[in-house]
């Protein structure tokens, strides 16, 4: 678990991710904070639908490094709620890369818990010698995304008509 100045970030576990994806009343349980239904923005359904079975099959086929390939579920530490989740794709590939990903409850948009979890992450990543560069993709017209990314120092590395691709390297 991490936790900053209004956060905890809890990377869950194969048994969490299932109840997260069957039954998030009982992972709130689980985890001890108060239940609200998710207000996810509709535009993500079919990436996170897409996360979470990569989620569920990595934490089992890479137990020994799930926190790499799971969902870190964002806690508001004072409020007991979870509001959004965070996350690498995997562990740092040969040349010391991973992409992270995050996404909140539409309601705690705005807010600046988007960029205190990336900076915990971020700082959790690079406590691991193998990480030396974390990149994350956006769509082009997600601005709030960007000031995320942009506060936490990643870069502009390309861009496509759809997606801008950003990169962090370990300083």
């Amino acid at each position: 678990m991490l936790e900053t100045t209004r956060l905890k970030l809890v990377p869950l576990t194969h048994a969490q991710l299932i109840l997260y994806k069957n039954n998030p009343q009982a992972l709130a349980e689980n985890l001890g904070v108060k239940y609200e239904v998710r207000q996810n923005d509709p535009g993500v359904a079919k990436d996170l639908e897409e996360a979470i079975e990569f989620w569920l099959d990595k934490t089992q086929t890479c137990a020994h490094a799930f926190e790499w390939y799971t969902n870190w579920e964002i806690l508001l530490r004072h409020e007991g709620v979870a509001i959004g989740g965070i996350g690498f794709a995997g562990l740092p590939d040969d040349e010391g890369k991973s992409m992270v990903g995050y996404g909140l409850d539409v309601r705690y948009h705005s807010k600046g818990y988007a960029t205190e979890a990336l900076q915990a992450m971020v700082e959790w990543g690079f406590s691991h010698d193998a990480l030396k560069v974390i990149i994350a993709d956006t769509p082009v017209g997600n601005i709030p995304s960007h000031r995320v990314l942009v506060k936490n120092k990643f870069r502009v590395s390309n861009r496509d008509q759809d997606l801008i691709h950003w990169r962090l390297d370990r300083s």
